[in-house]
C-alpha cells in the first residue's frame, strides 16, 4: 500500500510537470566514476535548497544546503542510476552510468608469479628482480641483519597480511624496502610470498574515540601498509610510522571524553612516510596495540586500571621449562625449577592482595616465545614480570641482581622493581634498557624482565634454593609493585589536579 500511494505521489508529480522542462541547478560531488571496484556505492549530490530528488524510484531528502544523497548496491556490470529532480512545476531526468567490477586490476608492474619467485630466491643474495612478500602472525622488523641469542634487534612487531618489497636476503632474512629511503629486515618463517605489490597511497581521515576500554585512533587507507612505533617519554608520546603514505588527511576528529589520549597530530617526515602524534595526558602508559580493521590503521591505547592489585590482572612467566633447562648450578640446581618456585611464591603474595595471576607456564612445560606471548594477550594482562636468574662470572663473587626493559615507558617500572630489590643486599648489576627480549617487545603492556640472582655462583645457589629467600624475594617483588602504582597515582593527581586518584583503598 505504502509503495502504490509513492507511485501514485510520483505519477501526479510528473503530470504536472508535463513538458515543463528546465535547467535544474545539479552536480555530483561524489560517486560518478565511471567504474567502480565496490559494490556499496555512495553518491553524493547538490541541487538548490528546496528541490525534491528522486533515485532510482527512491525520494530522498535534500537537505538545506542543497545536498543529497544515497548508498546503491550495485549489480555487477553497467548499472544506469537516474536521478528526478523536481522545482516547482519543472521536472530533469539526470542519468548516471557505472560499471561495477568486484575485481580491481592490478596496477602493471614488472612482478613474477610465485612459481617463477620460488625458482629465483637465493638465501645469500635475490638477484634483480622484483619480490613481494606478506607478513604472518607473529611477525616482527629488525633494524639490521645481526644477531645473538636473543636474536636481531627488532623495531616492532607488524600484523598480517601486509605487503614488503624484497630488495634482498641474508641468512634467513628478508631485506625489505619501507619507504624510497627507509630499510628494514623481514624473517623469512614470518612471511609468505605474495603475488600483490604495495604502492605509495593517500590517506583519508581520522577518527579519535573512546572505545570503552581503549581510547582509539582511526586512521583510513585504502591498502594495509607498513608500520613501526615508539615511545617517548618527555612529553609522554606515542609515535607511528606508517610507510608508503602520503598527507590527504585533511581532518582529525577527536572526541571530548577521551581518557588517555590529550590529542592526536601528523606529520609527513619524509615524502613517503607519515608520523602519527599521539599526545598522553599522563607520563605512565599501560600500553596500546596496533592493527588493521580492513585496510583502516586502528591503534587502540589502553586505559589505567583502577591503581590497586585487588582486581588487577598481573601476568608471571617463569622462564625456561621442558628441555630448556636454562643456567644449571654448581650443585646441579636448575634454573627453570628456581624460577617456577619463585613465580609460585609471587603468585601467593598477590592473590593474597586480591589481584588476578596468569602464568604462562604452570609446570614443567616446553613453551615457546609465541605461545607465552598469545597466553599474555588472550588474558587481556595488565602488566607482565618474567623471572629469571642470570649465569656467568666467578662462581664466587655474584654480580649482583638486574632488571630489564625493552621500551622506554618501561623504564620506571624496572628501576622500582631493581631497587626493591637491592634492599634484600643485592649487588647491583645494573639497569638494563632496549633490551632485545621476545615477551619484553610487546606494546598492549607494561612489561619487565628479572634476573634475580646469578645461578652460577655457589653463594646465590644456594639462596635461591632456600624457600625462606624465596618468600623474601616475592615479597620485595610484590612491594616493588605497590611503589609503582603508588608512583602512577601520584602522577596521574599531579599531572590533573582536577582528577580523581585512581587508588583503590584497601
Amino acid at each position: 500500500m505504502k509503495h502504490l500511494k509513492f507511485s501514485l505521489v510520483l505519477f501526479i508529480l510528473v503530470l504536472c510537470a508535463g513538458s515543463l522542462r528546465a535547467e535544474i541547478p545539479f552536480k555530483v560531488v561524489r560517486g560518478g566514476q565511471d567504474t567502480v571496484y565496490n559494490k556499496n556505492h555512495t553518491l553524493i549530490c547538490i541541487t538548490e535548497p528546496g528541490n525534491l530528488a528522486i533515485i532510482n524510484d527512491t525520494q530522498v531528502k535534500v537537505l538545506p544546503t542543497g545536498a543529497f544523497g544515497i548508498e546503491l548496491q550495485l549489480k555487477e556490470g553497467d548499472n544506469t542510476i537516474e536521478i528526478s529532480l523536481f522545482k516547482n512545476k519543472m521536472r530533469e531526468i539526470r542519468e548516471i552510468y557505472i560499471y561495477y567490477s568486484p575485481n580491481k586490476p592490478i596496477v602493471p608492474e614488472k612482478t613474477m608469479t610465485l612459481s617463477q619467485a620460488r625458482n629465483i630466491i637465493d638465501k645469500s643474495t635475490l638477484q634483480e628482480r622484483l619480490l613481494y612478500v606478506t607478513s604472518k602472525e607473529g611477525a616482527y622488523l629488525q633494524y639490521g641483519d645481526g644477531d645473538d641469542r636473543l636474536g636481531g634487534s627488532k623495531i616492532s612487531y607488524v600484523d598480517t597480511g601486509i605487503v614488503f618489497k624484497v630488495v634482498g636476503a641474508i641468512g634467513d632474512l628478508y631485506k625489505v624496502q619501507l619507504s624510497q629511503n627507509r630499510f628494514a629486515y623481514l624473517p623469512m618463517e614470518y612471511a609468505a610470498l605474495s603475488e600483490k605489490i604495495n604502492s605509495t597511497v593517500n590517506t583519508g581521515s581520522w577518527y579519535v574515540s573512546n572505545a570503552g576500554k581503549y581510547d582509539r585512533v582511526r586512521i583510513s587507507l585504502p591498502e594495509k601498509l607498513p608500520y613501526s612505533s615508539w615511545s617517548e617519554l618527555d612529553p609522554t608520546t606515542i609515535c607511528l610510522d606508517i610507510y608508503g603514505a602520503m598527507n590527504n588527511s585533511n581532518w582529525i576528529t577527536q572526541m571530548a571524553n577521551l581518557q588517555e589520549i590529550d590529542y592526536v597530530d601528523l606529520r609527513q617526515v619524509e615524502s613517503d612516510v607519515l608520523r602519527v602524534i599521539i599526545k598522553m595526558k599522563n607520563k605512565y602508559q599501560w600500553g596500546y596495540s596496533v592493527k588493521y580493521e580492513g585496510t583502516n590503521l586502528v591503534i587502540d591505547v589502553k586505559h589505567a586500571p583502577e591503581l590497586s592489585l585487588r582486581g588487577m590482572r598481573i601476568g608471571l612467566d617463569a622462564g625456561h621449562g621442558g628441555s630448556a633447562s636454562g643456567a644449571v648450578g654448581i650443585t646441579g640446581v636448575k634454573e627453570k625449577d628456581i624460577n617456577l618456585a619463585l613465580v609460585r611464591q609471587v603468585q601467593r603474595v598477590l592473590e593474597e592482595k586480591g589481584a588476578t595471576v596468569i602464568l604462562s607456564r604452570q609446570g614443567d612445560e616446553d613453551l615457546t616465545m609465541t605461545e607465552r606471548k598469545k597466553i599474555f594477550k588472550d588474558n587481556d594482562i595488565d602488566l607482565l614480570l618474567s623471572i629469571h636468574n642470570n649465569a656467568g662470572g666467578s662462581a664466587l663473587v655474584s654480580p649482583g641482581t638486574s632488571t630489564y626493559y625493552k621500551h622506554l615507558s618501561n623504564r620506571d617500572l624496572a628501576a622500582t622493581m631493581l631497587n626493591r630489590l637491592l634492599e634484600m643486599g643485592f649487588s647491583n648489576y645494573g639497569l638494563v634498557g632496549n633490551f632485545n627480549f621476545s615477551l619484553a617487545a610487546p606494546t598492549e603492556y607494561p612489561a619487565v624482565l628479572l634476573e634475580v640472582l646469578f645461578m652460577s655462583c655457589i653463594y646465590d645457589e644456594a639462596k635461591l634454593a632456600e624457600p625462606a629467600n624465596q618468600k623474601m624475594i616475592a615479597k620485595q617483588v610484590l612491594l616493588g609493585l605497590e611503589d609503582y602504582l603508588t608512583k602512577v597515582d601520584e602522577s596521574m593527581v599531579n599531572d590533573n589536579p582536577k582528577a580523581k586518584s585512581k587508588k583503590k583503598k584497601r
